[in-house]
């Protein structure tokens, strides 16, 4: 049952959410934010129909919330301010602000990273997955770190999606359905070329690099993938805990920052600034923008010490703060 409002903006609240619904808006968000007004409109003792900028400053000071979701309540009220003074009802408007990201992406240490190849390629395999724990998920493994691919690319991947002599994979199936070029080292190529022989051999273009062998014609399901790289991270002693509340857990996509954040370092100890590799990389990750690579190298220095001054000195005047809504 819908919250009964009681302030003195109550009525203009339950207006604007009829207003939403009959328009088919979701309303949900607006509930949440007009939930939250009405008791500090109550709590404060405030009468006035008006929503004054002491009054919207008070209320989003009050807000115990990420700074992301502070933002979003007060783009919620931004709108609801511009009923109000289509309703002649002196109303402010919050200015947005673009918020700090608090994500912390987990980095593995090059011991760790090391232990969990060495798990991977003496996995204790149950005998009926021998196949799958001993050639086909090592592999897919070292593609995820390699490329830095997002587990579903990978695991669309076709045989005739991988030019062995130019090196180069094509991800047909990549994200928001662009495709991108992604070149391989000559390392990865011959561990392919390996991989190609003992699988299937060099007659099936068209066959998946990981068929699944309960479907045929199917990839693994994500999940198994996602099961054994656990049961991988248990046998190479690596604790998958949070550090501080905002950090990721463990999962397969930290392969891929793991490979955003190498990359990183490989371009800063050959001395090219970010503005010279970042959009590389982020083309390479298929990145629409520099924003969604970034999250990716913020990361736990304390892994890397070395690098810390000079990655903050690379970052910290890339990605301007900027006011739009």
């Amino acid at each position: 049952m819908p919250k009964q409002y009681g302030s003195c903006l109550a009525a203009e609240m339950n207006d604007y959410l009829k207003l939403l619904e009959n328009a088919d808006k979701d309303t949900s968000k607006y509930r949440t934010t007009f939930n939250s007004l009405d008791a500090y409109l109550l709590n404060s003792n405030i009468s006035q129909k008006a929503l004054t900028e002491a009054v919207v400053s008070g209320w989003l000071k009050t807000l115990a919330c990420k700074p992301k979701s502070k933002r979003n309540y007060a783009g919620n009220l931004r709108r609801f301010a511009r009923y109000l003074c289509a309703l002649e009802i002196p109303a402010y408007e919050p200015e947005l602000f673009r918020t700090q990201s608090d994500y912390v992406a987990y980095t593995f240490s090059d011991e760790e990273f090391a232990a969990i190849i060495d798990a991977a390629d003496n996995f204790a395999a149950i005998k009926s997955k021998e196949n799958e724990t001993s050639y086909v998920f090592p592999m897919l493994l070292r593609i995820l770190y390699g490329c830095g691919l997002r587990l579903g690319e990978a695991l669309s991947l076709r045989w005739r999606d991988i030019d062995l002599d130019t090196e180069i994979i094509t991800i047909r199936k990549a994200k928001n359905h662009k495709q991108r070029i992604v070149p391989i080292s000559s390392s990865l190529a011959e561990v392919l070329r390996l991989y190609n022989r003992r699988m299937i051999g060099d007659d099936s273009d068209a066959s998946l690099l990981f068929e699944s062998v309960r479907i045929k014609g199917r990839p693994y399901l994500q999940n198994t993938f996602r099961l054994w790289f656990l049961q991988i991270l248990e046998q190479a002693g690596i604790p998958n805990v949070r550090s501080v509340p905002s950090e990721r857990i463990i999962s397969p996509h930290t392969l891929r920052h793991y490979f955003t954040f190498k990359s990183f370092l490989k371009s800063e100890a050959a001395r090219r600034p970010l503005e010279e590799s970042g959009p590389r990389l982020a083309a390479y990750l298929g990145h629409e923008s520099l924003i969604g690579t970034e999250k990716y190298i913020t990361t736990n220095y304390v892994l890397y010490k070395n690098s810390h001054a000079r990655m903050e000195e690379s970052i910290g005047n890339l990605f301007p703060e900027v006011n739009f809504e």
